[in-house]
């Protein structure tokens, strides 16, 4: 695979002042650390501008200012930051400190999603803290506001999501790389978002589909996590660096299969995982009746009984601790936690397979970055 060109110069022919003369590599056996920190230190400066910019406007704007800050400084793994590094890697440059400004703007795409997510999903929790939605409503309660609290924090969450959607396009145009460059990651970069939001209103419609199928709820699967989670941000990267079609090919089965492992990992977190490791309330997807893969092999596989206990379950938002247990045990019992583990399994050697003709470092990074995906407890 040709050896794809670094994206360093500027259009003006200088350096990207981000650059330093002799950078550190980031270990490819730890992949998130290192481009983690990276982005953390792009993030922090223009977060800080960017809540600056909204108290200028307007001092109410300051509490909306704050909970979006506190919700990307709130943790997080960086997974997708991520894959646009290791992606840019995978093309064959070397590396490039500029690359950390798209990175960091697929993160801030990352909390636009989380947030209308948490919306759809009427969800309490993101992080281990209290949802945007659920924040605003209560900075509506202290401010003495009028009106519906619940509303207003609705209203106001979606706003934010929408306000952070801009700034994931500030900071992209902002990356100290040369044109033909960012023309590049804006294709990735459009596909990403229009692919996400295309798998959120399939997820919304799956839920309302009594007859949904596995084929389904892994192409929701597909769209709204893999692609977005992995592909996409791999394709950015590498378009970056100016890889080649055989690059590009080898990240988007890697990506598709790594993703989708990811997502499923996610399914099986939702129902059984803890949620100090999630940060999300537990049994989330089951209280609002998603229809994901795991739930529906058990549904497909129960005894009549316990299909008739799940599908009960389905859509309870009053579900109570005892009912869950007895959830958990019937997905158990149906064999589809296995089904869906030997699945995952099964991505993962996918992923594993597509990255072999990538150069190091970014293929052991990236066979990393598959276990890291599929076999994680939050």
């Amino acid at each position: 695979m040709p050896r794809g060109r670094s994206a360093h110069d500027l259009a003006d022919g200088g350096e990207s002042p981000t650059s330093s003369p002799c950078p550190p590599e980031p270990d490819p056996h730890d992949p998130l650390a290192r481009v983690a920190a990276d982005v953390e230190a792009v993030l922090a400066p223009f977060l800080a501008q960017q809540r600056q910019a909204l108290a200028e406007l307007d001092a109410a704007l300051v509490p909306l200012g704050d909970e979006l800050s506190a919700l990307l400084t709130a943790g997080g793994k960086r997974l997708r930051p991520a894959f646009v590094y290791w992606g840019h890697r995978a093309s064959g440059a070397t590396h490039d400190d500029g690359v950390m400004h798209p990175a960091a703007a697929v993160e801030l795409l990352h909390a636009f999603a989380l947030i209308h997510d948490d919306v759809m999903d009427r969800g309490e929790k993101r992080r281990g803290r209290p949802t945007i939605h659920r924040a605003m409503s209560g900075y509506h309660d202290r401010a003495g506001l009028s009106g519906d609290p619940d509303w207003f924090g609705l209203g106001a969450a979606m706003l934010g999501g929408d306000l952070v959607f801009v700034w994931a396009d500030a900071l992209m145009d902002r990356a100290p790389l040369d044109r033909g460059a960012l023309e590049r990651a804006r294709w990735a970069f459009t596909q990403l978002r229009t692919e996400v939001m295309a798998g959120q209103y399939l997820d919304l419609r799956l839920a309302g589909l009594p007859d949904a199928g596995e084929v389904e709820a892994l192409r929701v699967a597909l769209l709204k996590s893999g692609r977005y989670t992995v592909t996409r941000p791999l394709q950015l990267g590498a378009a970056i660096g100016g890889a080649d079609e055989a690059c590009h090919a080898a990240l988007a089965a890697y990506g598709d299969a790594a993703g989708v492992a990811f997502q499923l990992r996610d399914d099986i977190l939702g129902l059984f995982g803890d949620p100090v490791d999630t940060g999300k309330a537990v049994a989330e997807d089951l209280r609002e009746g998603k229809r994901t893969p795991l739930l529906l092999r058990a549904l497909e596989r129960a005894e009549p009984a316990g299909r008739r206990e799940l599908e009960s379950a389905l859509g309870d938002a009053g579900l109570d601790d005892a009912r869950l247990a007895r959830v958990r045990e019937i997905v158990v019992d149906s064999g589809a936690l296995a089904a869906v583990e030997q699945l995952l399994a099964t991505r993962e050697r996918q992923a594993q397979a597509a990255v072999q003709p990538l150069p190091e470092p970014a293929r052991a990074a990236l066979a990393r970055l598959a276990e890291l995906a599929s076999q994680r407890t939050g």
